[in-house]
């Protein structure tokens, strides 16, 4: 991850409703103005401050989205997607 050691690295996953706007999810994303990166089709690592809780994300992704569009999954990003991040090989947009 980037040199801010209060910065963690989550990594969410945007589920769509069928015949809702697929793009829902990015906006949400943006709204919340985190730092990310698309990773796979509605997939992002998004880098948030400490403590960085997951659940916590993964409730305020959520409210900014209306249920009948879709809804997020949030966990902790994996070692890996942490050192790609860190490395220059992933890197995140606001």
């Amino acid at each position: 991850m980037p040199n801010d050691s209060d910065d963690v690295l989550l990594k969410a996953r945007y589920t769509a409703v069928k015949d809702s706007d697929p793009e829902y999810g990015q906006g949400a994303i943006e709204r919340n103005e985190l730092r990310h990166r698309e990773v796979e089709h509605f997939v992002w690592l998004l880098l948030v401050e400490a403590p960085g809780d997951p659940a916590e994300w993964q409730k305020k992704l959520n409210a900014s989205v209306d249920g009948p569009h879709g809804s997020f999954t949030v966990a902790r990003a994996s070692v890996e997607e942490a050192e790609q991040v860190r490395s220059g090989k992933i890197t995140l947009q606001r």
